[in-house]
């Protein structure tokens, strides 16, 4: 059986599941073909850079489940002009055509989750802006910057309700043995509200988020995006609101948080 018709075959079987069972399902059923994959996609990453790239990167994003056009080519020199950079000098690397649906687990899907675990596991991926499920899917495993360390806090106050939090307990339960044993089993203590809120994205696909009040510690890893003049102008995200962050390991944290600045700005 080709590979084609072997994911085929599994979409039929999780169609009607819910959103847990096809995170479980993925997970479960690709995790070995992730790791590999993405160990294969670190080695060309590396491979190719040396060969071809004569330029440093200034900034590498990824934009997840953007709905691309033919316009979205100007991003990168649209922000080249607002970072005020040399384009002989420098190249920024901006992926429109990443896709993830945990509804319809697919090829492109997979080879997203594998491109993107590759790129953060490189230390290549600067910036990952996404719709709020998918967000949230990568803030509950911990993979952002804690934005008061590149915003101050008189920055981060005037940004009001557009900055995101997560509980950090939210992360660490995401991380635990509980979780764990929650995937294999589907049970959950229904007095740890963390588990609770899981098992309700769980159940309905769509994350609801603790407001910033409710939450133990709460830690600024997002910034909501809903007029974005960069993003009208390239036809991305066409009337839908999305989340923009820093990956944790980035390495040029001072460009990606001029390329947030850059899609912020309305």
């Amino acid at each position: 059986m080709s590979i084609r018709e072997d994911v085929k075959e599994q979409q039929e079987k999780m169609k009607d599941k819910d959103f847990k069972s096809k995170w479980e399902y993925f997970w479960y059923y690709y995790k070995f073909h992730v790791l590999v994959a993405a160990f294969a996609i670190f080695s060309i990453i590396s491979a190719v850079k040396n060969i071809i790239m004569t330029n440093p990167v200034y900034v590498s994003a990824v934009l997840i489940n953007a709905t691309p056009t033919s316009l979205e080519e100007t991003l990168p020199d649209d922000f080249i002009a607002f970072a005020g950079i040399d384009p002989t000098k420098n190249d920024c690397i901006i992926d429109t055509n990443a896709v993830i649906d945990m509804n319809n687990i697919d090829e492109m899907t997979v080879a997203t989750s594998q491109k993107v675990m590759a790129n953060i596991s490189a230390a290549e991926l600067d910036v990952l802006s996404a719709d709020h499920t998918n967000f949230f899917q990568y803030a509950g495993q911990n993979i952002f910057l804690d934005l008061s360390t590149v915003y101050s806090a008189e920055e981060l106050q005037n940004m009001g309700d557009n900055v995101l939090y997560v509980d950090q307990g939210y992360m660490e339960y995401i991380a635990s043995d509980e979780y764990q044993e929650y995937l294999n089993s589907g049970t959950y203590d229904e007095n740890n509200k963390y588990a609770v809120m899981r098992a309700d994205a769980d159940k309905t696909g769509t994350y609801t988020n603790l407001s910033k009040e409710e939450m133990k510690n709460p830690v600024p890893v997002g910034i909501i995006i809903n007029n974005s003049k960069a993003y009208t102008e390239a036809g991305l995200y066409p009337g839908k609101s999305s989340v923009i962050g820093i990956i944790s390991n980035s390495k040029r944290t001072d460009a990606a948080k001029q390329f947030i600045d850059f899609i912020k700005t309305e």
